[in-house]
């Protein structure tokens, strides 16, 4: 197991603070955030290639903060990949047996890693004439061939075109539990980062806001800023009208509309924003009461009439760009819908209006305490 305990450090005006997390045997953390909030610095520091300020770091229990990197037994594969381009790819992968003879694994083992990542016809290649999924295989064997039970993995995937990734992917998850590796790995990809994940920690400015089991963390954000992250959200502020129980009427001016949210502590008067995801956000089937705009709900409804302005087409989805009419007929603001049923979309026209619902469950609100 690695774990990592209050860790800081700085880079220029840069400054990681208080990271704390723990990748059991078998598991794969991810380090989820933009560019330039510290997810590689970190990577950096834990592999020994940064200096560390405050804290510890440990494997199986035992510390290796200030070991030097030779010494961690951890593997680091950084988004450059720094594979050996002077030696071709069977002296790239067995490289680390040169020095840690007793920590490397066997040659049957590295053997199968190299078959299974479908290396064998590679091996003596030149890495100046690998492309770059060919590469990224080679760099994984490595990090595998070295027996180091703790990997680490800086943006791996990046660079590859879709189906090179999830085959990947799917090697990666099926390596990390045969062999029973901690992996922590940095990315910004959200299916990515969901596909592999057992944990994720959402990093922001050097912190990280909120660390949980992946579902917990997509599903429930702990902030603004963590829905920000971890999808596709549409954001509109109002005001708390009515508190009932456990239930919250809250006013939408850019909707036109009264919604019935859960009650997590407001008060009426308090300014709030909505955060919902696109993918959550539904269209009633036609023939479904629309509710007048600006009318009072029910709890059972958040319904709003709209306007198909644009449909945008994925490989995964189709998103449709929608407007709230008033009753003059002037429009507020446009909300994004993702439709992943792809017969439904053949329904829908620019121009058409329709009957579009909020369910509650789906609506995350949080008090805007902006300025």
């Amino acid at each position: 197991m690695l774990q990592i305990k209050n860790l800081e450090m700085s880079a220029g005006n840069f400054s990681i603070n208080n990271i704390s997390l723990s990748v059991p045997d078998g598991c794969c953390h991810v380090l989820l955030g933009r560019t330039g909030n510290g997810k590689t610095l970190i990577l950096e520091s834990i592999a020994g290639l940064r200096p560390i300020k405050n804290g510890d770091i440990s494997i199986d229990n035992r510390i290796i903060t200030k070991e030097p990197s030779e010494n961690k037994f951890i593997s680091y594969v950084p988004q450059d990949l720094a594979l050996f381009p002077h030696l071709n790819v069977e002296k790239n992968i067995f490289y680390s047996q040169r020095f840690k003879r007793n920590q490397s694994r066997d040659r049957k083992e590295i053997s199968e890693i190299i078959e299974r990542l479908q290396l064998g016809s590679l091996l003596h290649r030149s890495i100046h004439n690998l492309s770059g999924g060919e590469q990224q295989r080679v760099a994984l064997a490595r990090a595998f061939a070295s027996g180091n039970k703790v990997l680490l993995l800086d943006e791996p995937y990046s660079a590859l075109h879709f189906t090179m990734k999830r085959t990947l992917w799917s090697l990666l998850s099926d390596i990390k539990r045969r062999y029973t590796l901690s992996i922590l790995m940095v990315t910004h990809d959200l299916e990515e980062a969901f596909f592999l994940a057992d944990n994720i920690s959402v990093l922001h400015r050097g912190m990280i806001l909120q660390t949980g089991k992946n579902e917990d963390v997509f599903s429930n954000p702990a902030n603004i800023e963590v829905t920000k992250i971890t999808g596709h959200y549409n954001y509109f502020s109002g005001n708390v009208v009515s508190i009932n129980g456990e239930q919250c009427l809250v006013y939408f001016d850019k909707l036109c509309n009264k919604f019935t949210t859960k009650n997590v502590g407001f008060t009426p008067g308090d300014k709030v924003i909505m955060a919902i995801r696109t993918s959550n956000i539904e269209i009633l089937p036609k023939g479904d009461k629309t509710i007048p705009a600006c009318s009072t709900l029910s709890d059972a409804h958040n319904t709003i009439s709209c306007k198909i302005k644009n449909i945008h087409y994925t490989t995964h989805y189709q998103q449709l760009v929608v407007t709230v009419e008033q009753q003059d007929n002037q429009t507020q603001d446009e909300v994004f819908i993702d439709v992943y049923d792809k017969k439904s979309i053949r329904n829908f026209e620019i121009g058409q209006k329709v009957t579009v619902s909020f369910p509650k469950d789906a609506i995350i609100i949080f008090k805007d305490d902006i300025n």
